[in-house]
């Protein structure tokens, strides 16, 4: 039987008990599973096209909507093909590229990189000077120290022989990564920011610092599961599975790779020095090491410190002599990406106190009181990514982005002005905060009912509707036909989300000894913390209570950092100070955090 995937047209054989969801994986067509397949979430919609599938399940029955349902939409990690089948995969599914273009650097950034080129002219040996092509290169270097590997020595010899000597040198420090022939001047580098959602690489060359291409991409270990405790425990569900998922962000790598060596027109081996950072999580999967330690207390990883290792062992799609360097973590749930986030920040240098947050598919914050740094990590979960929203998805074409409150009823703006699919993170907190506006949504996170709802303006009380037996708010109708409703259990997971960030944030401050008041700065980062509204964020108690001014977007500074360590190597050093000096807090056995976390739950603070 052959599996269409509409509207790319890629296709592959399946068996009778493969599901949807598992067949997609295997052609490299991405479709997101939240809840990694366990028929939980209801996030893995498909509409059938043509062909013959295995009846409707009980679960399906359960998370699709009779609409939906009438639509020919199925789940595809419990529907199976009975005969050859054409499927459309929505374009809620995959990630934007919008994270790939807020790398900033500091503009007094010391460019230094690991690598560098020396072109030079290697003398010929004589009869009275019979010196071997090694020695000759090193004194010509005026490095006695080089070291070469061996499977260096044919490119040595056969550049020394093409231009009578002139040949250009790929250096890593004293060791000889290759010789080119002529006067070379072809040397790049990669960053990567491993995100559990997005992945994005930068393209800089080496040779004086300047970026080529950028490239995002969704994780292609999203098929089995949207949080890192999802891929976690498909890790441990079986022998293969942990070097599948290295295979998988791999994969991901790679692709963008191809991505940005044809953006701009260059050979993949000439590229010889990459960075990367990620969450802990991501860190242990990128290199194949079990992450079963995170997924109990006390949560201490395998490692922390900085890893370097060539291409070759991992097979990335660089020269094979190439190094890859991960910037070190800091605890079990605070990752190399936190570590890149410091270092793009400045944040030990900044006078006075800040806070800098991440909020992504996991929330991490860092605070900061004269030099003094605490860091923890907040058990937020995925609803912010739309994960466990029942209209959610990424920040996609088709994504509602915003929503305001004008004239007595609700505003909407879509991604790319497209019709609307669902609902992505800043539009969810844009909308939650204008029911609180209009007062449809209670401090206490209740909606309320139709009834209730009668001394409402009338567009705002129409919209009132129910699901799941409970309150829900029509957003828009979606562009398949399918309202996009706003339920009160979406709200709950909202509340969970921003409680815990706010609660985590306050316990840090008690930790230095500092009220929301003697803040100096709030940092956001990453594609979140950049595009949500900062007064929508402070209206439903995300953040301290600080003046707007105070709330600062820093962008994608986890990639920023990553780059920063790319293009100088006293940035690497930097990087390993500041995972030793930032101190982690457990949030779980904290003494305040349990009320500060009750007391966050309330919207409006």
């Amino acid at each position: 039987m052959t599996i269409t995937f509409l509207p790319s047209g890629v296709q592959t054989e399946v068996s009778s008990h493969e599901t949807l969801l598992r067949a997609a994986e295997r052609a490299g067509v991405l479709i997101d599973a939240a809840c990694g397949g366990a028929l939980k979430c209801g996030k893995c919609k498909v509409r059938i096209f043509a062909g013959s599938c295995s009846p409707l399940t009980d679960a399906e029955r359960q998370l699709l909507t009779p609409t939906e349902i009438e639509l020919g939409f199925r789940l595809a990690c419990c529907t199976t093909a009975e005969g050859d089948l054409e499927i459309v995969v929505p374009d809620s599914h995959g990630g934007s590229t919008r994270k790939k273009s807020m790398a900033q650097l500091p503009e007094d950034l010391v460019f230094a990189p690991a690598v560098n080129l020396r072109s030079v002219t290697v003398p010929r040996a004589t009869m009275e000077h019979q010196v071997d092509s090694l020695n000759r290169l090193r004194a010509t270097l005026e490095l006695p120290q080089l070291t070469v590997a061996p499977a260096v020595l044919p490119d040595l010899q056969q550049a020394l022989d093409a231009k009578r000597g002139k040949v250009t040198a790929v250096l890593r420090g004293e060791e000889l990564l290759t010789l080119l022939s002529g006067e070379e001047r072809a040397c790049y580098g990669v960053s990567f920011d491993i995100g559990t959602t997005t992945v994005v690489g930068t393209l800089w060359d080496l040779t004086d610092g300047k970026a080529l291409a950028s490239a995002a991409r969704t994780n292609d270990q999203s098929v089995f599961g949207a949080d890192v405790i999802s891929r976690i425990q498909f890790s441990l569900a079986e022998a293969g599975n942990l070097t599948l998922l290295q295979k998988k962000v791999l994969f991901t790598l790679n692709s963008i790779l191809t991505e940005l060596c044809l953006a701009a027109d260059l050979s993949p081996r000439s590229i010889y020095d990459v960075t990367v950072v990620g969450n802990t999580t991501m860190s242990h999967l990128f290199l194949g090491v079990s992450p079963k330690p995170m997924s109990r207390t006390p949560f201490a990883p395998a490692f922390t410190e900085a890893q370097t290792l060539s291409a070759a062992e991992l097979g990335l799609s660089v020269h094979p002599r190439a190094a890859v360097h991960l910037l070190p973590n800091i605890a079990g749930h605070v990752g190399s990406d936190i570590t890149a986030m410091m270092l793009a920040a400045g944040i030990e240098k900044r006078s006075g106190n800040h806070v800098a947050i991440d909020i992504g598919t996991n929330g991490e914050v860092v605070a900061v009181r004269n030099g003094e740094l605490v860091c923890c990590s907040t058990a937020a979960g995925p609803a912010f990514e739309g994960a466990c929203i029942r209209s959610g998805m990424r920040a996609a074409p088709g994504a509602i982005e915003r929503v305001d409150m004008a004239d007595g009823d609700i505003t909407i703006a879509v991604i790319d002005d497209a019709a609307p699919l669902g609902l992505c993170g800043s539009g969810l907190i844009d909308a939650i905060a204008a029911l609180l506006q209009c007062g449809a949504l209670l401090p206490s996170g209740r909606l309320l009912t139709k009834e209730e709802a009668a001394d409402l303006p009338p567009c705002i009380a129409a919209r009132i509707t129910e699901a799941d037996s409970a309150p829900a708010f029509r957003l828009a109708e979606g562009a398949d036909g399918v309202p996009i409703l706003l339920t009160q259990q979406d709200i709950r997971e909202v509340q969970l989300a921003k409680g815990a960030i706010l609660a985590g944030i306050r316990t840090l401050l008690h930790e230095l000894g500092i009220s929301e008041d003697e803040l100096d700065s709030v940092l956001l980062a990453g594609a979140f913390g950049n595009y949500i509204r900062r007064e929508s964020a402070l209206a439903i108690g995300l953040l301290p209570t600080v003046p707007v001014e105070k709330i600062i977007p820093i962008g994608n500074a986890a990639g920023a950092g990553a780059s920063m360590a790319l293009l100088s190597l006293p940035q690497r050093q930097r990087a390993d100070r500041l995972s030793r000096m930032v101190r982690h807090v457990e949030l779980s056995i904290h003494p305040v955090f349990q009320d500060l976390y009750i007391d966050a739950m309330q919207f409006g603070g």
